[in-house]
């Protein structure tokens, strides 16, 4: 057996593993989006969270398909591509959505905090995708030995897709850099268990994406290309169902609406300054 056929083997099993995790999980939580999510009024996390749930389904059903089916019968699979290649995006991007959500609900809806937390959304997602796709065009990416299949059809990626990982890096290590800072300068002696939640699910779906997404440069950069769709599939389950998880558990310590998750964090304290920094007490 060659070290293609193995290369193309090991990313097949690997995104079967993802497509049959991110199902279990599903069926696993469902009652739990079913009593803490419909019925609720549609608000702008509850889109994002519709847009993570679904779009990770449909992205890493249709990546699946692409790594078990032969496709050499076609001609090109450029519409399917783009479609699978936009609900990967639209995924992220709602998933990251929500923790800007939980980043700004951190720093007390500081409106200020909450801009440049969008700019920065907005730079790393243009950068990310923008770099990727100039550098694929003109060729940059890296050595193209053997030649780069036109068709689209190759269940694999370029070298080029490091990139925006290294973009997604930069900005989860920003919103982690924000998110320990506020817990140690204002919520150093805090007790209240939103707060607690907040950060515990925000620093542990961190420092997954990030793990994820250096392994994922790691292996575009190092590993054959027929390795490179190995941790595709598995980082967009990651995504989508830690983002959802911890919308489940706000949404469970407090079943109450999004605005009232936030403000029976912050306004409703009794803060008491001392030399040493804030001692605050939730009620």
């Amino acid at each position: 057996m060659s070290a293609t056929t193995v290369g193309y083997q090991i990313a097949q099993y690997f995104t079967v593993a993802a497509m049959a995790a991110v199902v279990f999980d599903y069926c696993l939580t469902l009652p739990q989006e079913v009593q803490l999510i419909w019925g609720k009024k549609w608000g702008i996390v509850r889109v994002m969270f519709t847009l993570t749930r679904y779009a990770t389904l449909m992205g890493t059903a249709m990546t699946t398909y692409a790594a078990v089916t032969d496709r050499s019968k076609y001609t090109s699979c450029a519409t399917f591509d783009n479609v699978s290649y936009g609900s990967h995006l639209i995924s992220i991007i709602a998933a990251e959505g929500l923790l800007i959500f939980r980043t700004w609900a951190f720093w007390h809806q500081n409106k200020k905090t909450l801009v440049w937390l969008l700019v920065l959304a907005a730079f790393s997602i243009l950068g990310a995708v923008g770099v990727t796709r100039v550098a694929g065009i003109l060729h940059i990416a890296g050595p193209q030995t053997p030649p780069v299949d036109q068709t689209g059809c190759v269940f694999e990626n370029g070298k080029g897709d490091a990139i925006q990982y290294g973009f997604l890096i930069i900005y989860e290590l920003v919103l982690m850099i924000l998110t320990i800072y506020k817990r140690f300068n204002f919520y150093k002696d805090a007790r209240g268990r939103l707060a607690t939640i907040l950060y515990r699910d925000g620093m542990i779906y961190m420092t997954c994406i990030i793990m994820a997404s250096f392994a994922n440069i790691l292996i575009a950069l190092v590993a054959p290309g027929t390795y490179a769709d190995i941790l595709d599939a598995p980082q967009l389950v990651i995504h989508g169902m830690l983002a959802s998880r911890i919308l489940f558990n706000l949404r469970h310590e407090n079943h109450r609406s999004d605005s009232a998750i936030i403000n029976g964090i912050f306004p409703m304290v009794d803060m008491c300054c001392t030399p040493g920094g804030h001692s605050v007490a939730f009620v």
